[in-house]
């Protein structure tokens, strides 16, 4: 039988790794939207706009953006319904490395940004 002190360190351990994953996708969300605002002169108010404007112009392959969706909705319900989530959900994202698909579009942003330099159509980095 586990004791008390376990069970509250486990779950504060979850807590926080079901924080570190808002936190990093909600990174993700800002760099897609930032990428967009820079790359095509367009600014989006949600999330789901700046994956889809960039299917559509060909910078998101369309089984990526699927993916990528699933996980933006993973995010509303880490902020929504906490309480009610499942941690073998949690612990099969972060074992698989599900998230990993965030950092690759996010290098792949920063890199293209950096390509455009001072051609970027906004003139930012």
């Amino acid at each position: 039988m586990r004791d008390i002190a376990y069970e509250q360190a486990l779950m504060r351990d979850l807590l926080a790794i079901q924080r570190a994953l808002q936190v990093y996708i909600e990174a993700f969300i800002g760099m897609a939207r930032y990428f967009v605002e820079q790359k095509y002169q367009l600014t989006v108010s949600q999330s789901r706009e700046a994956l889809d404007e960039l299917k559509n112009r060909g910078d998101l392959p369309a089984d990526q953006h699927a993916e990528l969706m699933k996980i933006l909705g993973f995010r509303n319900v880490l902020v929504h319904d906490y309480l009610d989530l499942n941690d073998g959900i949690v612990q099969a994202i972060v074992t698989k490395r599900q998230y990993a698909i965030l950092e690759e579009w996010i290098v792949a942003w920063q890199g293209a940004l950096d390509e455009f330099g001072s051609e970027c159509p906004n003139g930012n980095k």
